[in-house]
């Protein structure tokens, strides 16, 4: 299981055109796959209907 923390990392590294870490385990490397192909079409999408500084974020879950 990927904690929340952790998809926000490899959702900054999708968005930002940087490589995985090599000791990425499958479910990490399905996840910034799906990223980076979520994000082009996102950006596709927004171009699209003139939405300029399109945002991809994860929530925060907050542990009380």
């Amino acid at each position: 299981m990927i904690t929340n923390k952790r998809y926000q990392k490899l959702l900054m590294l999708a968005t930002t055109g940087k490589p995985l870490n090599k000791d990425a385990t499958e479910e990490e490397k399905k996840f910034y796959e799906e990223c980076k192909h979520d994000y082009k079409v996102m950006l596709e999408t927004a171009k699209k209907h003139g939405i300029k500084n399109p945002i991809m974020e994860i929530p925060i879950e907050e542990d009380f």
